[in-house]
Formats: structure tokens, C-alpha cells, sequence
């Protein structure tokens, strides 16, 4: 055996390297293994939302991210449909300009390429200790009632060996070997269309006229066919619908065969496009315009996240950025677990809580989609926000890890957005820590927030009594924190004299109204035994994580 370690992480694309963060910034030992030799030298996604830049933030990258290149499309708004590039256009549609989402967050959506990001999150996972071994290939994985034995091969020399994990997560992709190992089926609208990306450098500034273009819908060389930038004016991707032969792959799509479907959808027969390789990766791909979500998100010790748990239409670009938070989500619940804070059934949230919020992406990401393909042939009838702020922060959890105000467990209820209800992503709000302005949301890192009102010293009391030596951290406004504006009760739902307790992923699992509700200490102790009551051996105030602080 070659090691152990608390958590295998197979893939090293944007959701695999966010995990590695999440828990790294944890003190989770953890260990990622990618086939590839590096990270992706294609944009693939194109931007990250306002959530996901959030968990981010809060996982300490998002100046890195910030400071790195902004995608080439920041500054090209125009999409048009046309038969051919040099064709006149059958519609023209202008991007609508970012809006401000201030009175949201404290962060704000980056347009900012995929093959950017990557090696940003890889350099900051490095940083904080978790071990990056691309290159290296997982061959099989055998699971038992104590963990997961992981056979890896160093594809460089050739070798291989076992390490043994307490849990494995699958991030590897929409085709995961691990998946299908696992025999774990998928649900939903299925493959919509089958696409080849055809990357290539050629110089198309004379059709274009100076326009800013950042996306055409073509009708050549078949319709649905899009162009779109690639990192630089003169870099593109072709992306050609196509029917798949049996057993036809990317080499089929040979340099002169790529030529004649470039000249097709340009319009220009001698346009000479030098065809673009991806690292150590053949530049030319296929892939499945598809829509699903698996049947389950565990099977024992292993667990899916990214591509491998679901798969979206492009159209909105939710399908990465839903991974990211699904690996936020993940991180904090395999943390407790590895700590000894709670039991391996806490990890069952997961998919409660995750699986339909990808359910609802799809069927969001499919409705933009199809509105897309119905728009290639006349005006659009509007160009609709790609990130709304109701899809990406409006989703309300309903598991065990989610009490109501009387501490039970949630019933099924309507989604709403931005109340401070449990289950609710945690409302945004501007504080005072001395002379610094900070968001209630940059509270919420990596262990369970008790934030008591002003006037809720009981429950101040009662947090910091039962938190003892635990990773519980109590905050009261007026007491090291000061609320400038006077408007933090209202805005999570209580009262001056209430409560709310937030998880470590920023979702409020239970509150107080206020502090009418008996006596606080026997309530936050109950509330901690029902949160956490499948903690093993586990006294009440371990029941928010045991053992060391994590870095900060």
C-alpha cells in the first residue's frame, strides 16, 4: 500500500480542483488524481456565477481569480444567426450589460475562462496542502466497510500502486468510469444532439466587419452549427451538429474534412484555418449536447460530483457552476465526517440536498436551450440574464441537515429566495468589524456561525456554553460586530432579541425569531442534537466538529 489517505478526489477539471480546495482549506487530507498531464487548455465554460464566485471567496481565491485574464468574451456582446459568417445575419442580439447585484452579495459573477480558472484553483489547493497527481490514471477502485482501495497508475513511468482512502468522489466527467462501475443509471431528457469542437486559428476579420462578435448560430454546414472566440480574436471553435457512424471518434474528423466544414459555416472556399491541438490532447472532440442527472449521488463510500452526478445544456452556463457548488456542499459534510464531528449518515444530504437543485438547472438549462434553437431563424424575443439571480441563489434545501424554527426536520415547502428561512442560502449583509465593512456572509467558512441579534444575550450565552473547545463560533451584533444599518433582523427573518444558525457552506439551518422560546441553552442543545443526533459517541457539543481549527 502505497499510503492513506481521508478522501481520493478522481478528476482534476474545475469541479475536482474545487473540491480539493474546499477541503484542503479544511485540513482535510486529500488526494487528486487526473489522467491528463495539466489542466484544460480550452475556455469549455465561459464564466462563473454569482454563487459560485461566493464559495470562492470564502474559500480564500477570489482575488486570484479576479486578478487573472477576463474571458475575450467580456467585450464582444453581439450573438447573431446567419446561414454562413459572411451571410447577412437573420437576427442580431446585443448581450444585455452586467447588472449590479450589490444589494445580493458581496461578490459578483466573472466572465473568465475555464482554462483560466483551472490553474488558479489547482495553485490554490497546492497552497493549502492538498496533493495534485496529474498524469496518473485510476484504474479500479474496490470498496469495503471501512473505506476504498484506489489502484492508480503513474502514466509517465508506468507504474502503479494502491492507496487506500476513507471515501473516494468521482469528478471524472459526464462519461465517469466510476459512474458506470457503479452501475448507477440517469434521468432526464437524455443526449439532445451530438456535437464535434473543431478549434482552429484563422484571421476572419473581413466578414466580420469590426462587429463584436462573441457567438454565431449557423445554418452550414448544417443548421445549429455554432462559431465562437476562443481566447484571442483570431482563435475559434467550430462546434458542427453531427450523426455518429458506429464507432466513429474525434480522429475521424480528419484535417481536410475539419477544412471543408470551416469553409462551409465562414462562407469564404479558400480560407486556410490552422487546426489547434489541446495540450496533450487531440484538439478536436466530441461531445453530447445532453441533459441528465443520476439516480443516485453515493453508493457506499463513493460519491459523484460535477459532469459525473449530472449533465446541462450549455445554454446558460449552469452545468459547471453547479459543480463547484455541489463540491462546496460536499466539502464541509466529508470534513465533519473525517473529523469525527458526525456520522458517515450525514453525508446522505448530499444528494437530498444537491439532486434537485440539478434536477432544476437541467430543466432550466434545456427551456434556454431549446429558446436558443427556435430563435436561430428570426429575432429573438429577448435575450434573457444567463445567470438570474433567482436560479443560482433561490434554491431552498430540505434534508436532515435543515431543522424549521421548532426544530424539526423541513417538510416539503415552496422554493423561495433571499428570506433567511432555513434551508435558505444566507442573506447577504454589510457589517462593521471595527473600522472594516464585511458581509455576514464572509462569517460562514468552515465551521457552524451562531449570529445572535443585539439584543439576544441569552443566546449568546447559551452558543458560547455549549461551543466549549468545539469549532462553533458565536457572533453578537454589538459585540465586536456592529449592523451600520440597522436592517440585519429583518433581512434573516427575526427579531433584535433572535438567532440564526448558519452551516459552514452559508446555508441557515435553523433560527430564532427571538428569544421568547424557553429556556436557550436546553432549546440549542436539542437543536444540536437533532442537527447532529447521528453523531457517534459524539457528546452535544462536539456535535458542530472535533478536533483542530482549520487554517486561516
Amino acid at each position: 500500500m502505497e499510503s492513506e489517505v481521508p478522501v481520493v478526489i478522481a478528476g482534476g477539471g474545475l469541479v475536482g480542483l474545487s473540491l480539493a480546495l474546499f477541503l484542503a482549506g479544511q485540513d482535510v487530507p486529500v488526494l487528486l488524481v487526473e489522467q491528463h498531464a495539466g489542466t484544460s487548455t480550452q475556455p469549455r465554460g465561459r464564466g462563473l456565477n454569482l454563487r459560485t464566485m461566493e464559495v470562492l471567496r470564502a474559500a480564500g481565491a477570489e482575488a486570484a481569480l479576479q486578478a487573472a485574464p477576463a474571458s475575450v468574451l467580456r467585450d464582444l456582446p453581439e450573438i447573431v444567426g446567419a446561414a454562413t459568417l459572411v451571410s447577412e445575419p437573420h437576427f442580431r442580439a446585443v448581450r444585455p450589460a452586467a447588472r449590479s447585484h450589490a444589494e445580493l452579495s458581496p461578490t459578483a459573477p466573472l466572465v473568465i475562462d475555464q482554462n483560466v480558472v483551472e490553474p488558479v484553483l489547482r495553485a490554490e489547493a497546492a497552497r493549502l496542502g492538498a496533493r495534485l497527481r496529474f498524469g496518473t490514471r485510476l484504474e479500479s477502485f474496490a470498496q469495503d466497510a471501512d473505506g476504498v482501495t484506489v489502484r492508480l497508475r503513474d502514466l509517465a513511468r508506468g507504474r502503479e500502486a494502491d492507496v487506500r482512502a476513507r471515501y473516494l468522489v468521482a469528478a471524472d466527467g459526464h462519461r465517469s468510469a466510476i459512474r458506470a462501475a457503479l452501475a448507477i443509471g440517469t434521468d432526464g431528457a437524455g443526449v439532445l444532439d451530438h456535437y464535434v469542437n473543431i478549434p482552429f486559428q484563422a484571421d476572419l476579420a473581413e466578414p466580420l466587419r469590426g462587429r463584436g462578435l462573441a457567438l454565431a448560430y449557423l445554418d452550414r454546414p448544417v443548421p445549429h452549427t455554432m462559431l465562437t472566440r476562443l481566447d484571442s480574436p483570431e482563435r475559434w471553435v467550430l462546434m458542427v451538429p453531427y450523426r455518429p457512424r458506429a464507432g466513429e471518434r474525434p480522429r475521424h474528423f480528419t484535417p481536410h474534412r475539419c477544412t471543408e466544414l470551416i469553409r462551409a459555416a465562414t462562407g469564404i472556399p479558400d480560407v486556410v484555418p490552422v487546426l489547434l491541438p489541446e495540450g496533450d490532447r487531440p484538439g478536436v472532440q466530441t461531445w453530447e449536447l445532453a441533459s441528465w442527472t443520476a439516480d443516485r449521488y453515493r453508493s457506499g463510500r463513493v460519491l459523484l460530483t460535477g459532469d459525473a452526478a449530472h449533465v446541462m445544456a450549455p445554454a446558460g452556463g449552469l452545468g459547471g457552476n453547479t459543480g463547484v457548488q455541489d463540491a462546496h456542499n460536499l466539502a464541509w459534510k466529508l470534513a465533519a465526517v473525517v473529523r469525527g464531528a458526525a456520522s458517515d449518515r450525514l453525508l446522505d444530504t448530499y444528494e437530498a440536498e444537491r439532486r434537485p437543485v440539478a434536477l432544476a438547472a437541467c430543466e432550466h438549462s434545456v427551456r434556454q436551450q431549446l429558446a436558443r434553437r427556435s430563435a436561430e431563424s428570426g429575432p429573438p424575443t429577448g435575450a434573457p440574464e444567463p445567470h438570474p439571480p433567482a436560479v443560482v441563489l433561490g434554491h431552498r434545501y430540505r434534508s436532515a441537515a435543515i431543522l424549521d424554527e421548532d426544530g424539526l426536520a423541513r417538510p416539503p415547502s415552496p422554493a423561495v429566495e433571499f428570506t433567511g428561512e432555513p434551508g435558505s442560502r444566507a442573506p447577504h449583509h454589510w457589517l462593521l468589524s471595527g473600522t472594516r465593512q464585511i458581509s455576514a456572509l464572509d462569517l460562514y467558512r468552515d465551521r457552524f456561525v451562531l449570529l445572535c441579534g443585539p439584543d439576544a444575550e441569552r443566546w449568546e450565552r447559551a452558543g458560547r456554553d455549549l461551543a466549549g473547545a468545539s469549532e462553533l463560533r458565536v457572533h453578537r451584533l454589538g459585540a465586536g460586530l456592529r449592523d451600520a444599518s440597522g436592517g440585519w433582523a429583518a433581512a434573516h427573518g427575526v427579531t433584535e432579541s433572535g438567532a440564526v444558525l448558519v452551516r459552514p457552506d452559508g446555508y441557515v439551518c435553523w433560527r430564532a425569531v427571538d428569544d421568547g422560546v424557553g429556556t436557550p441553552s436546553l432549546v440549542l442543545g436539542e437543536v444540536c442534537s437533532a442537527l447532529f443526533g447521528t453523531c457517534a459517541d459524539a457528546p452535544a457539543h462536539r456535535h458542530f466538529g472535533a478536533g483542530p481549527a482549520p487554517r486561516r
